[in-house]
């Protein structure tokens, strides 16, 4: 039986997924512990509101999530004892979406965070059981940890190590086999995440956006990528709908993709749609152009479809890029990308009466 102060810890709460799993988890009226890297519990609060102000417009979104300052790359989450174990035992649910994105670190830096920190999480879940929490356990890792596959990617492979893009897709997919030791925790894999699919909503204008700017905008003369490569994109409500799909069915354990699946365009047609709604001419697919993207270029030669199996089970159907490629260039443009604030609306909105 759960407590009655029972939380749902959430790790990356000031992230772009980890806040809108956040915003979902408000809209639900649950009770959430969001760790925040800070000097003490008013940084940790200084730093969800700042997030909610320019999120929502209102700081008091956050009033009622319990603000923790904690560091995954510290023992312990770089709490006392005392205080690891009270929250633990009050852990109905870990949500670990905290990582080191960048794909330019060195190996022991991507280490620190996404494997190490992924061990303190895991650490943490298992004292919650321990103490007697629930502790249900779902862990966002990438579909990139199939790195450099060609095909099928499968939801039950990769069977052995890939030939990695870079540190981060390493990285992931070592911390996968640390999560994998926890009985019943759940993986959620996504891929390319963009904006909100209803509104084309993003705070992250990075991976794909910068290359999709400069391509709209004529700074790139060509497609700078093989033109039947494939770039699966997955907006950013489909992942939190995977997490909280997984937090409503704790018997469900393994890896969930949340990926485009066979409906990821070709980048050949995803230019095609982008040129087409700027009001531009198509050009031609010139894969060694890729270099003047930069850390990105590794995105546009990908020739692996990943598996969209059991995401459709929770009720996740992928959205048509037709559909996307519109939504996401309008939005990008309204928040003059990334330099112009465009809020969402409040989630305590939709949150039931008590």
């Amino acid at each position: 039986m759960l407590r009655e102060d029972h939380v749902t810890v959430l790790t990356g709460a000031t992230g772009f997924v980890g806040s809108l799993v956040l915003e979902r988890l408000l809209a639900r009226g649950e009770p959430v512990a969001a760790l925040v890297r800070a000097a003490d519990d008013a940084e940790a609060r200084r730093r969800l509101e700042d997030l909610a102000e320019r999120t929502w417009g209102d700081r008091t979104v956050v009033a009622d999530v319990e603000a923790v300052a904690a560091d995954v790359e510290r023992d312990r989450l770089g709490l006392d004892a005392g205080s690891y174990d009270a929250l633990a035992a009050r852990a109905a649910a870990v949500v670990h979406c905290a990582a080191s994105i960048r794909f330019d670190l060195s190996l022991d830096e991507a280490h620190a965070i996404n494997v190490d920190g992924s061990e303190r999480m895991v650490a943490f879940a298992e004292r919650a059981r321990e103490l007697g929490a629930a502790a249900r356990f779902v862990h966002v890792s990438t579909a990139y940890v199939h790195g450099r596959a060609s095909g099928l990617a499968r939801e039950t492979g990769p069977v052995a190590a890939p030939a990695f893009r870079n540190t981060y897709e390493q990285t992931k997919h070592r911390a996968e086999a640390v999560v994998a030791r926890l009985e019943g925790a759940a993986i959620v894999r996504p891929s390319i995440v963009v904006g909100d699919s209803r509104s084309g909503w993003t705070s992250s204008f990075n991976v794909v956006y910068p290359p999709l700017r400069a391509l709209v905008s004529g700074v790139l003369e060509v497609v700078p990528a093989p033109a039947e490569a494939i770039l699966d994109l997955v907006p950013v409500d489909h992942v939190v709908d995977v997490v909280c799909g997984l937090l409503d069915q704790p018997r469900l354990a393994g890896v969930v993709q949340a990926v485009s699946g066979d409906a990821a365009p070709t980048m050949e047609q995803f230019a095609r749609l982008a040129y087409a709604h700027a009001g531009r001419p198509m050009t031609e697919c010139v894969p060694s152009a890729a270099d003047q993207i930069g850390v990105y270029a590794p995105y546009v030669d990908v020739h692996a479809r990943f598996e969209f199996a059991r995401a459709a089970e929770l009720g996740v159907t992928p959205v048509a890029i037709e559909q996307l490629v519109p939504l996401l260039l309008d939005h990008a443009d309204a928040a003059a990308w990334g330099r112009r604030t465009v809020l969402r609306p409040s989630p305590l909105q939709a949150a039931p009466a008590v």
